[in-house]
């Protein structure tokens, strides 16, 4: 794990402040009462969004450990009405065609796949988007290469990305069952 600020040792913890480069972990024992009380406001906005386990709240990869993530992923999936969804499907795209997949059916991933994620639509309860945030630029015409055969599918690249630390923003959209349209700045 981590080596808390307050008391050096490692243990179970979030980083808090901005950029990845610039948190600070601290350790459960050591949190101050407002970052506690981060925590608990930021668990409390998740209900509806996010799924949850034997564990509690199940925050992806990124937002586990960062508490800026967690904000920055609960203000965007509010923007955007959706809740975390869930998929056996390597790319989620017949996930987001059908609500589900044969997985062998899905062989392989394209490069730009990096921090997937799937989402429903709060409003439709349905599948509506395949969210990556590579760390790498995309090129647009790579990403409608890679959906050609979904005709439903619509495919976005832009900046706005919760995890940050330089990565792009791609969104795989089926509209049909998206609940609001909202376009990433560009």
């Amino acid at each position: 794990m981590y080596d808390c600020e307050g008391c050096g040792r490692s243990g179970r913890g979030l980083f808090f402040g901005s950029g990845i480069g610039e948190a600070k972990w601290w350790c459960r024992h050591c949190q101050s009462v407002d970052q506690k009380e981060l925590i608990s406001s930021l668990d409390d906005r998740a209900q509806g969004v996010l799924n949850r386990d034997a564990d509690g709240l199940h925050w992806p990869y990124g937002p586990n450990v960062y508490i800026q993530m967690r904000a920055a992923l609960l203000d965007w999936a509010n923007r955007h009405d959706l809740k975390s969804g869930n998929t056996g499907c390597s790319s989620g795209l017949h996930w987001l065609v059908s609500g589900r997949c044969a997985k062998r059916a899905c062989q392989g991933r394209p490069r730009f796949y990096d921090h997937t994620t799937t989402w429903l639509s709060r409003t439709t309860g349905r599948p509506a988007l395949v969210f990556n945030q590579p760390y790498m630029q995309v090129d647009p015409g790579e990403v409608w290469d890679s959906i050609r055969e979904y005709p439903s599918l619509t495919a976005e690249v832009g900046p706005e990305s919760w995890y940050g630390a330089g990565t792009s923003a791609l969104y795989i959209w089926n509209d049909g069952n998206r609940s609001v349209t909202v376009r990433p700045p560009r």
